[in-house]
């Protein structure tokens, strides 16, 4: 589970596609885009990060097409480039759910990725974005946040709050020498003004020209970090992520994701939860969610005894919201 294809994600972010129009600072009381809070400290950043993130090349730039295939293209000019960060104010390029074509809104998501090389091949990346996700929440708890426990993890890639997807998470692999693979995370969290991305992914065009089946629909709705966090600050979100995925990378490369499995059933916001399974816009099977077993799998519960589901071209949907251990309160 969880084996990128080359150049191709195994997971994906949360698709924003919007223009970056201003609202004034009186209106409806909303601080202005180009307050402290909505921009990226690249000084801050890479001063703070030091001591976490030796030896890594930090890079805070204005504008991208994608942070993702940014750092894709550093590797293949040099596959034994140190770890690096790469994040934007603005994504120009970046690619969402489905073909979904997606934009950052400055000062309202944060972007970035990560490139790092590990040991081993593709098989050894299974549960990296389980992992990935574990990390996630793990910084954002880091933060002063009103109810930490309302974060969660739906299987694979997404993390929640109250039962809304926050953030996303987007991997992508190439080779990198005998005995090695080149590791890209692109990673987008959803800051501020919920309401906003969710009439952007609504006005989104599926790479499949709108002929998606109706049994793929709806998508968890958007979430944002300012419910729990007042005016969040974009350069100390990223501090917080990036100190626990920095970590979670070494760890990862060394022990696999057998040491993240319990860590992540904690977290899992659909356990116990009546669930569907989605694959190309069809129910694929329908149980309860167990768990995942120690390859990342998602294990269910079905009448005709229990299944494991890889990640792909699959999707999970609550049957009954009111059943979700976490999906609207978060963990316990």
């Amino acid at each position: 589970m969880n084996k990128a294809a080359p150049s191709s994600p195994n997971a994906t972010l949360a698709p924003m596609t919007a223009d970056s129009s201003e609202r004034p600072a009186d209106a409806g009381g909303e601080p202005s885009r180009d307050t402290a809070s909505r921009q990226l400290d690249g000084d801050r950043i890479r001063s703070t990060l030091a001591a976490t993130c030796r030896n890594w090349q930090i890079d805070v730039v204005e504008t991208t097409g994608s942070t993702n295939l940014d750092l894709l293209a550093c590797l293949r000019q040099n596959a034994s480039c140190a770890p690096t960060l790469r994040a934007a104010m603005c994504q120009t390029g970046g690619r969402g759910q489905r073909g979904r074509a997606w934009q950052s809104v400055p000062g309202d998501s944060l972007t970035f990725s990560l490139a790092y090389v590990m040991p081993g091949g593709p098989a050894e990346l299974a549960g990296l974005s389980l992992a990935t996700g574990v990390a996630v929440v793990e910084g954002l708890s880091d933060l002063p946040l009103s109810a930490p426990h309302a974060l969660g993890l739906k299987w694979p890639n997404d993390v929640l709050l109250r039962g809304g997807k926050l953030a996303g998470i987007l991997i992508e692999t190439l080779p990198a020498g005998p005995g090695r693979i080149g590791v890209v995370i692109g990673i987008g969290v959803n800051l501020r003004r919920a309401a906003d991305v969710a009439t952007r992914i609504d006005n989104a065009t599926p790479s499949d020209g709108g002929t998606t089946s109706p049994a793929a629909l709806p998508a968890t709705p958007p979430a944002a970090l300012e419910s729990v966090l007042v005016d969040p600050d974009m350069s100390t979100v990223l501090i917080a992520l990036v100190q626990r995925l920095a970590t979670m990378l070494n760890r990862f490369a060394e022990h696999r994701f057998g040491v993240f499995r319990d860590d992540w059933e904690a977290m899992h916001a659909y356990g116990g939860a009546s669930i569907r399974v989605i694959e190309n816009g069809r129910d694929l099977l329908q149980g309860v969610a167990l768990g995942v077993d120690s390859q990342g799998r998602l294990r269910v519960a079905t009448p005709d005894g229990e299944r494991t589901i890889a990640s792909g071209e699959v999707s999970v949907r609550l049957l009954d919201a009111s059943g979700a251990r976490d999906a609207q309160g978060g963990r316990g």
